[in-house]
């Protein structure tokens, strides 16, 4: 009776059982979705996709998670619904069967795709007046300095807001980005290493309230867009000093092994809740009640991911609230 799609399927991936609200919705007998089920019924740009993650899912044992569109009978429109299934496995560890739901989730979908469009048009409009600004402001700091003017202070923050701003309007166009496709990437052999100093020396310029200790080193060149990966780790370090107030010392560790870099960001600060660990790197997520008064958009995460998963490596955390968090992400050389 509950209001979402249910279903059961064979350990290898034969559906079993469909409740009435999807019969309801698809306008479909329990002959046919037990021959097809949400396949049936998917928008068929999707099916091949979701078709293969299933496979996988049932292969490897893996939860499955993710969004598609399905038809809905009564006017023919596709809707967005979550699916997530997960393996039912017995004493012996075998699978007996597989059990998940779809859950219409349009109306968000729809909200976020609005809140997206907005953010692309504003950050868009906001680049011009801010590039003017910090001209202006430049001019007046270089006449101010000339005449050793009292006011130069006050130019001098004026222009440290200015590129406040402008690296914020930064990361909404790379959101933006992200979501039609467009981010660049400029690709070459670059010194990880000295990367790694360029990020480290950067923060510390801005806070002097930690210091940044880092272990190890890469021994080969690694391939790949310097810039986009300084931008993970600023951001990386950046989160480290901002969510460990009280605390003075943030660790970057480097490692490599074989083909593959290590790389970690480990602080003594406020941390995160086992439950959220996963979903810190969705956009526009944060983690409330964990103490934390920090402000932010909730973006530069879902940003780093975007760019370690582009460059073929992998990004996660570990954390206990109250006792620190390490960021983890690896890259292929």
């Amino acid at each position: 009776t509950i209001p979402q799609i249910t279903f059961s399927a064979t350990a290898s991936g034969s559906f079993t059982y469909f409740n009435n609200f999807f019969l309801d919705y698809a306008g479909i007998s329990m002959k046919e979705a037990l021959q097809n089920g949400w396949l049936a019924v998917i928008q068929p740009e999707q099916y091949g996709a979701a078709s293969k993650a299933w496979e996988h899912c049932i292969e490897t044992l893996e939860n499955c998670y993710m969004e598609f569109q399905l038809k809905r009978k009564s006017d023919g429109m596709y809707r967005w619904h979550l699916f997530r299934a997960t393996a039912i496995i017995n004493q012996a560890g075998e699978v007996t069967s597989w059990v998940g739901t779809a859950t219409d989730i349009d109306e968000q979908k729809s909200k976020e795709q609005a809140k997206d469009e907005f953010i692309s048009i504003a950050s868009h409009e906001l680049k011009t007046p801010i590039t003017t600004a910090k001209a202006y402001v430049q001019l007046l700091e270089h006449n101010l300095q000339k005449d050793d003017h009292a006011d130069l202070i006050f130019a001098e923050k004026a222009s440290r807001s200015i590129d406040k701003l402008n690296h914020l309007v930064g990361k909404l166009l790379d959101v933006s980005r992200i979501q039609h496709g467009q981010m660049g990437y400029n690709v070459n052999p670059f010194d990880f290493n000295k990367m790694i100093r360029d990020a480290v020396e950067s923060v510390q310029v801005i806070d002097e309230t930690h210091s940044i200790e880092v272990k190890g080193s890469i021994k080969k060149t690694i391939k790949g867009d310097e810039e986009r990966l300084n931008q993970v780790m600023v951001n990386l370090l950046t989160n480290a000093i901002k969510y460990s107030p009280g605390t003075d010392k943030v660790v970057v560790t480097l490692k490599q092994e074989k083909d593959m870099i290590a790389v970690s960001v480990k602080d003594d600060g406020t941390g995160i809740s086992k439950k959220n660990l996963n979903k810190i790197f969705n956009r526009y997520f944060r983690e409330e009640g964990n103490g934390s008064t920090v402000k932010g958009l909730g973006i530069g995460l879902s940003i780093a991911k975007e760019i370690i998963t582009r460059h073929g490596g992998k990004i996660w955390a570990e954390s206990e609230p109250g006792k620190g968090s390490t960021f983890h992400f690896t890259l292929p050389i």
